[in-house]
């Protein structure tokens, strides 16, 4: 049989009685191998063990005092009067912020998850304030979402609420201009723009709106190019207003203007090169998408364009139609006698 072997460490103890009293900071109780060690009172007794303050009971490793406050605790409760609550409607583009909650009758802290559904794209759950917060989707939709509570003994309430969108008609501030037509489309609008205007709300008049070939460079050195160039009169000086000029050999000589990407063309102005004896009476514009198959444009029923009277005076052309393209090509018939063909162009349109 099991020897019990109780170590009292102790510097007193002391027998009354059949009452034993042992007062030492360590008692250490152990049983051999296989052994057991057993606590029994008496009849009408019991057995207490008294942790002191801020202490607890281990059982092995078991927290007892934590072990009974698991059992005795409650789940966490809704504070809305029912688990199955709508949270509100909202207009798309609106910012939402509302908040789903539960107490811990135990008056612990709570830690929200979404568990099932979705919330609204844009929005997210705050998991420790339970706040919903976002900016609202442009959709007509009700999103149901379920949402957990749960307390720091891992108990939990489940609840399924549910948010409200109504879609937002994008075209009710009548955001097109000059006649254009808006379509609604998930959060934003499209506007169909009328022959002659162009951008995002049809603002732009296209026959006076500048692809940017004339000084100020939006069309880049890169996009300019001529074909039998005269001397170091280069293509990418042959912008509008420039100092100097792009000049030709003869009327096989072309300057080409490649727009970077297909647009709608509707106007050209010219001048010819910055000199009394370079600039060009007469002339064709061709277009291309390919930059390979070109075809002559119309101004006033006929394919050929009076250029400048004189150098510096500018001479603008209207296309009889607008026409889709990416490269113009200037190329010169006549010009002033004793020289030879200059130009100085700038493209106008709209984006396609």
């Amino acid at each position: 049989m099991a020897v019990l072997a109780l170590l009292l460490l102790a510097v007193c103890a002391s027998v009354s009685g059949s009452f034993l009293e042992v007062d030492y900071p360590n008692v250490n109780v152990s049983a051999e191998r296989n052994g057991d060690a057993i606590f029994e009172a008496g009849s009408g007794g019991s057995v207490y063990l008294k942790p002191g303050v801020g202490g607890t009971v281990f059982i092995d490793k078991t927290d007892l005092r934590k072990f009974i406050e698991k059992v005795k605790s409650l789940p966490p409760i809704w504070t809305r009067s029912s688990e199955h609550d709508t949270l509100g409607t909202f207009l798309s583009g609106q910012y939402l912020d509302v908040n789903v909650e539960a107490i811990d009758p135990d008056g612990g802290n709570i830690v929200y998850s979404l568990i099932s559904g979705h919330l609204p794209p844009g929005t997210q759950l705050n998991m420790t304030s339970g706040h919903i917060q976002g900016v609202s989707p442009d959709v007509d939709a009700m999103y149901s979402f379920g949402i957990r509570a749960t307390d720091v003994h891992g108990k939990y309430a489940d609840g399924v609420f549910s948010i409200s969108v109504r879609e937002k008609d994008q075209c009710d501030s009548s955001p097109c201009m000059n006649g254009g037509t808006c379509t609604d489309e998930i959060g934003k609008y499209n506007c169909s723009c009328p022959p002659g205007y162009g951008d995002d709300v049809c603002q732009t008049r296209c026959e006076i709106n500048a692809f940017g070939v004339a000084s100020d460079k939006k069309i880049p050195d890169a996009q300019m190019s001529g074909h039998l160039t005269l001397g170091t009169a280069d293509p990418w000086e042959g912008r509008l207003g420039s100092s100097t000029g792009w000049i030709g050999n003869d009327t096989d000589s072309w300057l080409q203007v490649d727009l970077g990407s297909r647009k709608i063309v509707y106007a050209v102005a010219t001048q010819g090169y910055h000199s009394n004896t370079y600039y060009t009476s007469t002339f064709k514009v061709a277009y291309s998408s390919n930059g390979n198959t070109f075809v002559v444009a119309n101004s006033g029923g006929s394919d050929t364009f009076r250029g400048s009277a004189s150098y510096d005076t500018i001479q603008k052309h209207v296309f009889d139609r607008a026409v889709p393209a990416r490269f113009i090509r200037f190329l010169p018939l006549t010009w002033h006698n004793g020289g030879h063909p200059g130009f100085r162009v700038e493209v106008f349109g709209c984006d396609e």
